[in-house]
């Protein structure tokens, strides 16, 4: 019997390049989300930090200290938008991960069957040919008697 080869053994290797790609993608999505939300982790603690003007107060430090609690508060939303649409990519490319992880274990399921399938008839041919040498030899010793 002729050794096994797996007909789809073609698409099954794009397959699994396929779902290396999505799962690098994936990584580097999920690195990208967790700097953005740091970033806006960072940002939320700059503007909690920001002290109310203490003593003696002008007119211009509290302008100073809106016009800094404004750019700050600009800051962490602008970070606050990268974080959410940093998400929304690391969902997307866990989607299309998990797509190519299916197909692939789809085509590797079937190749398991197929294996399986291939050793039942390598076993059964093996047994036939077992049967045929053992009836051979019992013929052959009835000759001989």
């Amino acid at each position: 019997m002729k050794a096994y080869r797996f007909r789809l053994d073609s698409v099954l290797r794009v397959r699994q390049l396929q779902e290396r790609v999505a799962a690098q993608q994936l990584a580097v999505a999920v690195r990208e989300l967790h700097v953005a939300e740091a970033e806006l982790a960072r940002a939320r603690r700059s503007l909690e930090v920001l002290a109310a003007p203490a003593g003696r107060v002008t007119a211009g430090t509290v302008q100073w200290v809106l016009a800094q609690s404004g750019r700050m508060s600009e800051t962490a939303q602008l970070r606050a938008d990268e974080a959410e649409a940093a998400e929304e990519v690391a969902r997307q490319a866990t989607q299309r991960w998990g797509s190519a992880r299916q197909r692939t274990a789809m085509l590797e399921r079937l190749d398991e069957r197929h294996v399986a399938l291939w050793r039942a008839e390598l076993d059964r041919s093996e047994g036939v040919a077992l049967d045929d040498l053992t009836t051979g030899r019992m013929a052959a010793e009835g000759r001989a008697q």
